[in-house]
């Protein structure tokens, strides 16, 4: 009688681990609304540069990250931002749309390089593919 106690728990932990584990694995899916589906088509459009980021040590002698991008010559607003749901406000910089965007004076063809520079507590707190969650948009 006693190995059917035994048993018993065994099955109704079992079933508790299974149940709590789905339980974690539907709060952690992200919800896809219409409107990504378009975002995510233009994510996939984007000319990065290469390399795709670098840093270097500034006058704090901190390193100060920069992701880039090749963009049309004639664009002149630039708004950084993140995929949905990335918190991108960790630092005294604010959230991405307000980082600092630099054009540089490279020009190939019809498309200049220009650059975002990434607070080092967002690329430390995110970690090593930081880049592949920021994104420029311009006109």
């Amino acid at each position: 009688m006693n190995y059917k106690k035994v048993s018993l728990r065994i099955i109704i932990v079992s079933l508790l681990v299974f149940l709590f584990n789905s339980f974690i694995n539907v709060i952690n899916i992200p919800k896809v609304a219409k409107a990504d589906v378009s975002i995510d088509n233009y994510i996939l459009n984007e000319n990065r540069g290469v390399p795709r980021f670098d840093y270097i040590i500034g006058n704090d002698n901190w390193p100060h990250y920069r992701v880039f991008y090749w963009v049309p010559i004639n664009a002149s607003h630039f708004t950084p931002y993140a995929d949905k749901g990335v918190n991108t406000d960790v630092s005294e910089h604010g959230p991405a749309q307000k980082w600092s965007v630099v054009v540089t004076a490279r020009v190939i063809n019809d498309e200049k390089l220009v650059f975002i520079y990434v607070p080092k507590t967002f690329v430390f707190l995110f970690g090593k593919d930081f880049y592949k969650v920021i994104h420029l948009s311009y006109y």
